[in-house]
């Protein structure tokens, strides 16, 4: 047994890169396994640039955007689905929202025909 530790010790030390930094290999270990999203820098964007930069060809195919003075931003896709995002909540959140809301319906066998995240609850119509 002593053997062994002094033979694997000797290994170690042998072939130990000199610019090996545990805390480093550490941290990106950490990162690599992580399961947080990184925020997607979207600042300096108009709202409709960002909803391009997020959703455009990942989650929906957009058909059309339309801006309303109220403060949100209506998208048709190619497939009439109309979504209705709202300028007060977090973009990103929304769209991720999105993404499940049309994952879950595809696996029900159902259309959806609107979303809308102007209100406090999502509001959601079938066809």
């Amino acid at each position: 047994m002593i053997v062994l530790i002094v033979l694997v010790g000797t290994g170690v030390t042998l072939f130990w890169p000199s610019n090996f930094s545990l805390q480093q290999t550490l941290e990106s270990l950490k990162g690599t396994l992580s399961l947080k999203k990184e925020k997607v820098e979207t600042k300096g964007l108009s709202i409709e640039e960002q909803v391009r930069f997020l959703a455009d060809e990942k989650v929906i195919n957009i058909a059309s955007l339309e801006k309303s003075p109220q403060g949100f931003l209506t998208v048709k896709d190619k497939d009439g689905l109309v979504v209705i995002f709202s300028s007060g909540k977090e973009l990103e959140t929304q769209v991720r929202t999105l993404q499940t809301l049309l994952t879950k319906a595809k696996i029900e066998k159902r259309v959806v025909s609107l979303v809308d995240f102007r209100f406090e609850k999502l509001v959601v119509r079938y066809k």
